[in-house]
């Protein structure tokens, strides 16, 4: 998903880089246009945009919920007049960029969770990472085991992706945090 946002940034970027106006200033938004000047500000990598590609990873991207969602970009010439918005259609997926297969008699109780989530496999379980909704990791733990109870109490009330590895093998389930 990420690759795919910086793919459409450099294509916007390279081709108004190439017009007569240097650019000055640019921001992306989701959805719906929250108008000139107030949607996020892409930062430049070199500082002044005059590099060919400039990476929305230096922003700190958010990602708009699971789902279709139209993804604007605009820029500001140095005269200080906005473009048009360039859009595109890009499907938010839950993947955590991992080689999910099917483990089976993998389980994780109680879902939703309160505080303790208890996950068994009938294999030994090398590694858990947990991901808040933006993909974020919060948690992580390394283990030779084939169950394990995980402490969330610490995490704050919401959705989170937990993704289970057993050597090159993984999966990542969904649990909700009461």
């Amino acid at each position: 998903m990420k690759k795919l946002i910086y793919s459409i940034a450099a294509f916007f970027i390279i081709t108004l880089c190439s017009a007569q106006q240097p650019v000055a200033q640019a921001e992306y938004f989701w959805d719906n246009d929250p108008g000139m000047g107030l949607g996020t500000a892409i930062s430049a990598t070199d500082g002044t945009f005059n590099n060919a590609f400039e990476q929305l990873s230096k922003t700190g991207i958010v990602l708009p919920a699971v789902g279709l969602h139209v993804f604007n970009i605009r820029i500001k010439d140095n005269t200080g007049g906005w473009g048009p918005v360039f859009r595109n259609v890009i499907s938010v997926q839950t993947s955590l960029d991992t080689n999910d297969i099917e483990l089976r008699n993998l389980t994780a109780f109680p879902n939703p969770v309160t505080n303790i989530l208890n996950i068994t496999l009938d294999r030994e379980i090398t590694s858990l990472s947990i991901y808040n909704f933006m993909g974020q990791e919060v948690m992580t733990k390394s283990l030779n085991a084939t169950e394990t109870a995980l402490d969330l109490s610490a995490l704050a009330t919401g959705s989170y992706f937990v993704k289970v590895n057993s050597g090159n093998f993984g999966k990542v389930i969904k649990i909700i945090k009461e």
